[in-house]
């Protein structure tokens, strides 16, 4: 049974993303690739599905970091008696 040269391409480049040896930048980074691919389209089916899986991955991990990163900021902020009121981000405040 041969393979076609797509599927031998798509086994070749395929690679599973271990997000333990990520940080939140090289993460996005890929992230932002794979969205990218995504919308360009042109990918068989099984890449499509791979690189979704993977970006969704991805994007759990992204929102994993920033939730812990928002909660160490919090406790920060709280321990810290002379910033005890919370502290909205940027995207918080709302423009007039």
């Amino acid at each position: 049974m041969s393979k076609d040269k797509n599927e031998i391409e798509f086994n070749e480049n395929q690679e599973e993303i271990k997000t333990e040896d990520l940080d939140f930048e090289s993460a996005l980074e890929r992230l932002q690739k794979i969205v990218e691919d995504l919308e360009k389209g042109g990918l068989s089916l099984d890449k499509t599905l791979a690189e979704f899986s993977q970006g969704m991955k991805l994007l759990k991990f992204c929102h994993q970091k920033l939730d812990k990163a928002e909660k160490k900021i919090e406790l920060m902020l709280k321990e810290d008696e002379e910033f005890s009121e919370e502290v909205p981000f940027d995207s918080e405040i709302e423009e007039d």
